[in-house]
C-alpha cells in the first residue's frame, strides 16, 4: 500500500468503529469485509465535498447486514445521533470516523440498501513522504506519589489498566465501572478523594455529568478526562468545555501520570497529603 499520512490510534479507532457497527447491523450473521487498494482517481462522483484528483489509499468497510433507511442516511455523520435504545449507543461512531479521515485529509462515503447492506468507502491522500522509525519512548519516572484517585471507567480493561499503573506508582486508587457506582463510592468513601479520572462518554451518564454531581458532593476535588474519541470532536459539540484537559485512550505510563503529577504538584510543593499512607 501506499503510505499516508494519518494518527495511528484513530485510524484503528475508525476501523474498530466501523466493525462494531457492522456487527451490530447483522444480529442474524453475515459477511463483514474489510478491503483496501492504491488507486489514481479522476472522476470521483458522490463526495461532499468534492474530492480532488490524485494518488489515494482506499479504505472499504462492507457488510450483509439490514441496511440505513434513506431518512437516517444523511444523518450518520452528525456527532451524537444514534437510532439505537438509551445506553447502547452514544452515536459518536461515525463521526469519529469522519473526523479521524477528515484530519487526514481524507474524504468518506456511505451507501446502503435495505436488507442488502451497508458500504463504508473511505479515501485517503497517498504521501511521498518516507516513513520514520518512531520516537524511543522515555522511561517513566516512578517516584512514590500520594493522593487518592476514583477512576470511573466503563471497559474493564481500561479500568484495569489504570488501576494498575496509578497503584504501582504510589497513589491509592477506587474504581467504578459506571457512573452511578461512582457516585455511591464518592459518598460514601470514607476518606478524601483528591482526583476524579472519568471517561467521557460511557452509558447511561457522561463523565462530565458524574464530574458534576461528585463535585457537588466534594467541592475541592479535581477532575481529568480520558477518552478514546479526539478532543476536537468532543469540544466542539459540548460533551467537553474548550480547553478541558483530556488523556487520549489508549495512553501509556507517562501519558496517564504526567497530567496527574501536573495537578498535584501545587499539593506536593505544599508538602504533599501529610495524613494519608503512601
Amino acid at each position: 500500500m501506499w503510505p499516508i499520512l494519518i494518527d495511528e490510534g484513530q485510524i484503528e479507532q475508525a476501523l474498530v468503529n466501523l466493525a462494531v457497527n457492522a456487527r451490530d447491523a447483522m444480529p442474524g450473521g453475515g459477511t463483514l469485509t474489510v478491503t483496501t487498494s492504491n488507486q489514481n482517481l479522476d472522476d470521483l462522483a458522490g463526495y461532499d465535498p468534492p474530492v480532488p484528483p490524485g494518488r489515494y489509499v482506499c479504505l472499504q468497510v462492507a457488510d450483509t447486514g439490514t441496511g440505513i433507511p434513506k431518512e437516517v442516511l444523511e444523518r450518520v455523520f452528525e456527532p451524537f445521533f444514534t437510532t439505537k435504545p438509551s445506553g447502547e449507543g452514544t452515536g459518536l461512531g461515525l463521526a469519529t470516523v469522519y473526523g479521524a479521515i477528515s484530519q487526514a485529509d481524507g474524504h468518506v462515503r456511505i451507501a446502503s440498501e435495505d436488507n442488502v447492506g451497508t458500504v463504508v468507502t473511505a479515501l485517503l491522500p497517498a504521501t511521498d513522504q518516507t516513513p520514520q522509525p518512531a520516537a524511543a519512548v522515555l522511561p517513566c519516572d516512578r517516584t512514590s506519589q500520594q493522593g487518592t484517585i476514583l477512576v470511573v471507567e466503563d471497559e474493564d480493561g481500561i479500568l484495569e489498566v489504570a488501576r494498575r499503573l496509578l497503584t504501582r506508582n504510589g497513589y491509592q486508587v477506587i474504581t467504578a465501572a459506571t457512573g452511578t457506582e461512582a457516585l455511591e463510592k464518592a459518598r460514601w468513601h470514607d476518606g478524601p478523594i483528591d482526583l476524579l479520572l472519568a471517561d467521557v462518554v460511557m452509558p447511561h451518564m457522561l463523565g462530565t455529568e458524574v464530574a458534576a454531581t461528585v463535585r457537588a458532593l466534594r467541592p475541592d476535588i479535581h477532575v481529568l478526562y480520558m477518552s478514546g474519541y479526539a478532543q476536537p470532536v468532543l469540544s466542539s459539540h459540548g460533551t467537553l468545555e474548550p480547553g478541558i484537559r483530556l488523556i487520549e485512550k489508549p495512553f501509556t505510563e507517562p501519558d496517564l501520570l504526567n497530567p496527574i503529577r501536573e495537578i498535584f504538584a501545587p499539593e506536593q510543593s505544599a508538602g504533599g497529603f501529610p495524613d494519608r499512607p503512601t
